[in-house]
Order: structure tokens, then C-alpha cells, then sequence
């Protein structure tokens, strides 16, 4: 006979006695140890998956057949195929619903178990039960055994021990939580908390100022009766009124105006025996009679030592320290998610850091969280927290973030506070890589912080989500002067800075080899739309600066088009940091950015270097070879046309104001940085009134620039583009008329689809674009099932009956695809 233990194929002697076998051992959450399965489709590269397991024990002095004998949990029954335990051995039996033997000989069962818990038994041939288990649920890599190996006494280990004797130690074995009589969330009324256990000889210990609870240090109580939870209106502002957390002039401190609004945040400790110890749970309660429209967006609470914050030596909020980066400056952090109505969306101890450039000097700082980083057993927040967010690869819904931002609003925190926001929805569709943006107000150790926006970070695990990628074959780049690494290797700037910049100066883009290398290099749509967002919009930060762009680095270093997107190792534009776009300071919507961003020309008001030689020469360069310029042209016209038309635009700024306007008051309140209405109260420069985005103007004033902006920039951007190509051949504006039965097919013009479901169209039946005089346009005719495209009608001097054409607009043309029943 034989035994599989992990890989291990051993000969023993077989006894039919089956009255030593015990279930010894579960985890239900296991994302530690791999099973060996390579042939898994998914995971079998890496040394199979992270499957659940069952551990069994043979205490008997002979070895045991199990062929025949069943496993079973609350669903589903597994017959041993084969299957030896070695006396005073171990079997471990892979729960991952593979139902196979392994190359490598190991078990794999029918079933997963339930992380949640759920019962498990092992019956003998003839249906009798050998043994069995009813398991608690579980969190990730926490196992389920018996203290010591064949046992009665069952404990929750936090160190498990595959095919190896269950470890009966302090550090090990899990102290069962203290359970709370009521969860954390939003209450109407005061109600006394109860905490209990059920472990014997344990005590309960609490804080309530956000620190970890330890028995005999000042701020730790010993439970031993009801703690009353209830408004804390009129306890006065602690951390609110902490002062030298800003030491810039533009940006000065200022204390809230009245009493900011709190919650009550609770840490509690289970202690057992003196020394062994639960896991801290925190909860955070927010007790006012009108919790549940006070803010209408969901509710951030950030539990932690008020010395992480504070301190002056190791404080990461304070003046001296908010500048320093990287791990050293990570400080440990409870995060809970509120849904606007209340409901916990989840629980997770983490690391935070600040978050930032420039702004870190605001007194409302950016934070940037990690999940896990060895605070807690999970990697990632599991949860949908920008609804409907799909993965730029595939479409697929993204639920799981491993970083997160709590963004200020950056150089926008005196002005609409979703500047940024506003201009990266309008593009989020295109093959652009832009963050995700959710409203929400944060309470830091219990006091109200303010209004953050939720924001996805650009790093590894960003591109390893969006885009199912290794992460640690990925390269990002700050571009700078010389380019930074952000993420990658510190040589792997020579790949865009040799490949590209340095291969463009020695080389004429105007030469078509030229530019088709180039086009092996950097993805030129996303380029493209990139460029054409940040002209748009009217950016003066860029392109000296907040420029990021990514590649994946292919096993030959080579471009590879029949690769999944975002795999075919050529560079791509992550779209950031655009708080100085869309009127900005008052900039114009007149303001020509095409001529800025390809020129060194000065203009009032940009960021310091904003577009140096070195910043506008890809642009610059690349805009000078023909079919590059026209394809430039001709998606400018096309995004004027749809994403950015003025009524779209508008909708989606009043749709962003309402989103935030009830927490908005109370946010201006507590940072003074502007203020609602017209009476010029706020922060920013005391004395210097009417600047949108630097605390002069009321918030009202702010977003009435951003709605000027979009009704008046498109046709200033249409002017900029003749004014700007008119020696290569543009001489004006020409509109086109598409009219199309959409029952039988639609057309794409350039690179939009004329369909409804395209943003920004509203009519597809009857659509009119403006485009360029001197710039070919192309038309294809795409049929819905059951149809074919039979003519063009309405156009000349092209073949009619082709499907796609191509013609340089002249003047205004009305044109109409045929399609007939096939």
C-alpha cells in the first residue's frame, strides 16, 4: 500500500482497524500554503492553488487503508480513491473541489469548506462514523484542531501545522475575541455595550482613545460593567485642535469653527490566564438622533494611537514628519467602511501612511492605506467600494483592493473638491489608465476629518488587478527629467528613456520606419486620449510633472500585439492629478494648451517647469509625422463630440456636487479651507479673494468655473486646433450628419461607435460631429445580426459600396448607411 503526504509516496504495512483515525486538523481560509496541483489552469505555474485542507491522524501503531471510506461537509459526500495513514501519522487531504489525485498522488475532495463554518465527517465503508466536527467560522490561515494531536479539547490555532503534531502553546492557540452586544454603526439613541466572553479564566480590557488596550497603562480598563455609548455632543475637540500640522503659507491651519462631530471608538482585548491573549476588536459608534442623513455618503472610521498621528518624533501627521516617506513612516491603523445607511462593509486592521507631494503641507492631509502589511490575516478590502468599477482588461466587476487613497482633493481642497474627479470620469471609458474616485466623510480616532475621496492608487497591485498581470514583472515611471521607478527595477528607466526619448532625437519621426518602431514602443491610442485629456482640460501641472506611464515586461523583452491588452510589453499613460485643469486659478477657457504643451511658452499661473523642453518633446516630436498629427486630430474631434460635449460635462459636475453638498458645511466648518456661499469666508491667502481652487471663493463659486468651462471649451479647443495645424493643412470645421436605421446596424466614425451606449450620445439615429477640414475621416458601417451593409448614400468620391471609407471633409455632409434583411 501506499501513503500521499504532500508530494511524499512511502510503502507501509496496512491494518483494517479504523478506531485510531481522528479528524485532527481544518482550515477553511487558507492563503499560505499551496497545494502542489500543477496541472491547476490557474495556479498550477506557481505550485497550485491555496486550497483548503483536512488534516487526519492516525494514533494507532499500525498504518490504515482508507480506500472507500468517505468525507463529507454539509453539501457534499468524497470517496477515497486510494489513501494510506502511517501509524502515528498523517494524511492531508485537499478540500478544493477538484475531486482528483493529483500527479503527485495527493487527495483532492469534492468540496470546499465554509469559511463561515460547517460540519465535517468521516464515515468507514459500511456508512458508520468514525469521526466528526461541527467548526466555528474561521479568518484567512486560522486552522481548527484538536490542542493536542487525537484530543477531545478542539482550539482555533493561529499558527496551523499541516502533517505535523498540533502546537499547544500560548502563541499559538487563539483566544476567542470579546463579543459586543452591539456592532459598530449608526444609532438614534444612547444603549449600554456589554462585553463578554466565554473563555474561563479571562478578563476583558477596553480603550476608548483609539489606542491598544494593555493591561495598567493609563487610558486601559478592565471591563466590569455596561459602558454607556451616547452623543458626544459637548465633549470637547482633541485632535482637531492640534495646530503644527501646517507649517506653509498657502495652506495655514485653522481651527474649526464650534464643536466638530464624533463618535465613540472602542478597542477591547480578551486576556487569558494573564498572558494569552485574543485578537483587538474595535467598533465605532455614531449616536445622533440624525445619523442616518446627516452625510448621505459613507463613513470612514480610522481607529489608531493618537501618537501615530501626533507624536512629534514618531507622529506621521505632524510638522517635521509629514514629508518623510516609505515603510518607516507606516504607521499601524483599524479601518472601519460605513455604507451611507449604516451597514459595515468591512472591518480590517492596516497600514497607513501620508499621502501626497505637495500637498502633504495641507492641513488636511491625504492618507494611503495598505491592507494587510502583517496587521491583520488579510491581504486585500474585499469589497465592491466603486460600484459598477469594471477591470480595464476585461470588463469584469473589481472587488478587491490591496491600496487604497483617502485623497484631500490635492491643489482642489479649497476649490470644488472633485476637480480631479471630475475630469477623470470623463474619460474613464477609453483606454486610459484613470483611479477610481467615491465621496466619503473619515473620523480619525473619533473626530470628524472631513470629506476624502476614495481613490485607487497606481502602483503594482493596481495593474495586477486591472489587468491580471505578475506584479513584479510590471515598470512604473514618474517622468521627470530623468525618469524615477516607482515600481520596477532602478535600470528599468533606459527602457523608456533609450527606447523612446533618446531613440527620437537621433531618429526623423517624419520617416515612416521611424515611426512604426515607435509604435512597437508606446501604445499610440492610449497615448492619444491621454494627451488629448490633459489639453482638454487645460492642465498646467503637465506634463513637467505628475506624469506616470507603465509597461509589462515581456519573458524576450519584445512587443507582443497578440497579447492579452495591457501584456504586450509597450508603454501606456496613467491619468492623474489634474487639480490644475478646468478653469484653474481663473484660467481661460480660451486658454490654448495645445501650443503649451508642445512649446516652452510661458503661461501665468502653471506649476514651476510645468512645460520645459524636456516635458513637451514627445509631443512635440511625435505630432510632426502626418499620420500621427491626423490620428491626434481626429480623436480630439471625436472625444469633442461625445465625452466632452457641454451638456454631458455639466451633468456630470452637478451630479458630482450633489454628491457631496450635505456633507459639504460641516466639512468647510471643520477646515475653514472655503467656504459655502458668497460671503468669502474660508481659507487660503487671507486678503486675496476670487481664486477658484486656492480658498478665495465660496465652494458655489468654485463649481460655477468648472460649468463655465465645459459649456465654453469646446469650441475654444476647436479654434486652438486650427490655429495650431493650420500649416499642415487644417483650414476649419466641416460638420457631419450621420442618419442610420439602429435597428439594422450603426456606424463608427474614427474611434466612436455611434450607439447609444457610447457616452455623450444621446440621438444615434440622427447624430451630427464637427471635424477638421484637411484631416481624412474614416466611416465604417457595421450591420446588427440578421442585416448587411449594403451602400453609402449622401457622399462622393469614395466607393460607395465598401464599408469602410475614407474622405477629407471639405464642407458639411450628410451621410447614410444602407443595410439590408441578409
Amino acid at each position: 500500500m501506499k501513503m500521499y503526504l504532500l508530494g511524499t509516496i512511502t510503502e507501509f504495512p496496512v491494518s483494517e482497524s479504523v478506531k485510531t483515525i481522528f479528524i485532527n486538523e481544518i482550515m477553511a481560509s487558507n492563503t499560505t500554503l499551496r497545494d502542489g496541483d500543477i496541472e491547476d489552469a490557474d495556479a498550477g505555474s506557481s505550485g497550485g492553488a491555496y486550497s483548503d485542507w483536512i488534516e487526519l491522524y492516525n494514533s494507532g501503531n499500525q498504518a490504515v487503508d482508507l480506500r472507500g471510506y468517505t468525507l463529507s461537509d454539509s453539501s457534499s459526500t468524497w470517496e477515497f480513491p486510494s489513501g494510506v495513514i502511517p501509524a502515528k501519522g498523517y494524511l492531508l487531504v485537499w478540500a478544493s473541489d477538484k475531486n482528483k489525485v493529483a500527479k503527485d498522488g495527493q487527495l483532492h475532495t469534492n468540496f470546499k469548506l465554509s469559511a463561515s463554518g460547517e460540519e465535517i465527517t468521516l464515515k468507514a465503508p459500511n456508512g458508520s462514523i468514525i469521526d466528526s466536527l461541527t467548526f466555528p467560522a474561521l479568518k484567512d490561515n486560522e486552522s481548527y484542531g484538536r490542542k493536542t494531536d487525537a484530543s477531545s479539547e478542539w482550539v482555533i490555532f493561529s499558527k496551523a501545522s499541516p502533517s505535523n503534531s498540533n502546537i499547544n502553546s500560548s502563541e499559538s492557540i487563539v483566544v476567542k475575541e470579546p463579543a459586543f452586544s452591539h456592532n459598530g454603526g449608526f444609532y438614534t439613541s444612547q444603549f449600554n455595550l456589554q462585553l463578554t466572553t466565554n473563555e474561563p479564566n479571562t478578563k476583558i480590557y477596553y480603550t476608548l482613545n483609539g489606542s491598544d488596550p494593555v493591561p495598567g497603562k493609563q487610558g486601559t480598563f478592565e471591563y466590569t460593567s455596561p459602558i454607556l455609548v451616547k452623543s458626544r455632543a459637548g465633549d470637547p475637540n482633541v485632535l482637531s485642535a492640534i495646530s503644527n500640522i501646517s507649517n506653509d503659507m498657502w495652506s495655514q491651519w485653522r481651527g474649526p469653527k464650534g464643536e466638530v462631530f464624533k463618535c465613540t471608538t472602542i478597542k477591547a482585548v480578551a486576556i487569558k490566564d494573564g498572558s494569552n491573549k485574543s485578537k483587538i476588536i474595535t467598533h465605532s459608534y455614531f449616536v445622533d438622533q440624525n445619523i442616518a442623513s446627516r452625510y448621505n455618503l459613507p463613513v470612514i472610521s480610522l481607529v489608531t494611537d493618537q501618537a501615530n498621528f501626533f507624536d512629534n518624533s514618531k507622529g506621521i501627521y505632524v510638522n517635521g514628519n509629514y514629508e518623510k516617506k516609505g515603510e518607516e513612516w507606516e504607521r499601524p491603523v483599524h479601518i472601519e467602511f460605513f455604507e451611507k445607511d449604516g451597514t459595515l462593509a468591512f472591518s480590517d486592521n492596516s497600514g497607513i501612511r501620508i499621502n501626497g507631494g505637495y500637498t502633504r503641507k495641507i492641513a488636511q492631509k491625504s492618507l494611503r492605506l495598505y491592507a494587510g502589511h502583517d496587521y491583520d490575516d488579510v491581504d486585500s478590502y474585499k469589497y465592491e467600494i466603486f460600484p459598477g468599477l469594471k477591470k480595464k482588461a476585461n470588463g469584469k466587476k473589481l472587488d478587491k483592493f490591496e491600496t487604497l487613497i483617502l485623497r484631500n482633493a490635492g491643489n482642489d481642497n479649497s476649490g470644488t473638491f472633485f476637480r480631479d474627479a471630475l475630469i477623470q470620469s470623463l474619460v474613464s471609458h477609453l483606454n486610459v489608465d484613470t483611479m477610481a474616485y467615491r465621496p466619503s466623510v473619515v473620523f480619525l480616532d473619533g473626530e470628524f476629518w472631513g470629506i476624502y475621496n476614495i481613490r485607487e492608487r497606481y502602483d503594482n497591485k493596481y495593474l495586477k488587478a486591472h489587468y491580471n498581470l505578475d506584479k513584479n514583472k510590471v515598470i512604473i515611471l514618474d517622468v521627470l527629467q530623468t525618469p524615477e521607478v516607482s515600481e520596477g527595477e532602478p535600470e528599468d528607466y533606459k527602457l523608456y528613456q533609450d527606447d523612446v526619448i533618446n531613440y527620437l532625437k537621433s531618429n526623423n519621426i517624419r520617416n515612416t520606419e521611424v515611426y512604426e518602431n515607435i509604435k512597437t514602443k508606446i501604445d499610440i491610442e492610449n497615448y492619444i486620449n491621454y494627451n488629448v485629456t490633459q489639453i482638454y482640460c487645460g492642465n498646467t501641472d503637465w506634463p513637467g510633472n505628475n506624469v506616470a506611464i507603465w509597461k509589462y515586461k515581456t519573458d524576450d523583452g519584445k512587443y507582443h500585439p497578440e497579447a492579452p491588452y495591457g501584456q504586450d510589453g509597450r508603454w501606456r499613460w496613467m491619468l492623474k492629478d489634474t487639480d490644475f485643469g478646468f478653469g484653474y486659478q481663473n484660467q481661460s477657457p480660451s486658454f490654448d494648451s495645445i501650443k503649451y504643451a508642445t512649446s516652452e511658452q510661458y503661461v501665468p499661473g502653471a506649476a514651476l517647469n510645468s512645460n520645459s523642453s524636456w516635458a513637451v518633446f514627445l509631443l512635440k516630436t511625435l505630432i510632426q509625422n502626418t499620420e500621427f498629427r491626423n490620428q491626434f486630430i481626429n480623436a480630439f474631434a471625436d472625444q469633442l463630440n461625445t465625452s466632452f460635449i457641454p451638456s454631458r460635462v455639466t451633468a456630470k459636475v452637478d451630479e458630482l456636487k450633489a454628491g457631496i453638498q450635505t456633507a459639504m458645511p460641516e466639512h468647510c466648518d471643520r477646515w475653514q479651507a472655503i467656504s459655502m456661499g458668497n460671503n468669502n469666508q474660508g481659507g487660503g491667502i487671507p486678503g486675496i479673494p476670487g481664486i477658484p481652487g486656492m480658498g478665495g471663493s465660496s465652494w458655489d463659486d468654485s463649481v460655477k468655473v468648472l460649468k463655465n468651462y465645459a459649456e465654453q471649451r469646446p469650441s475654444y479647443m476647436r479654434q486652438a486646433i486650427v490655429n495650431n495645424f493650420r500649416n499642415d493643412g487644417v483650414t476649419g470645421t466641416a460638420e457631419i450628419n450621420i442618419s442610420t436605421n439602429t435597428a439594422q446596424g450603426y456606424v463608427k466614425v474614427n474611434s466612436i461607435d455611434i450607439k447609444t451606449t457610447t457616452p455623450g450620445i444621446t440621438n444615434a439615429s440622427s447624430w451630427t460631429g464637427i471635424y477638421f477640414k484637411g484631416v481624412p475621416v474614416t466611416l465604417k458601417a457595421i450591420p446588427n445580426e440578421g442585416y448587411k451593409f449594403d451602400h453609402w448614400e449622401g457622399i462622393s468620391g469614395v466607393t460607395t459600396t465598401s464599408d469602410t471609407i475614407t474622405f477629407n471633409p471639405t464642407g458639411n455632409v450628410s451621410v447614410r448607411p444602407v443595410f439590408t434583411a441578409k
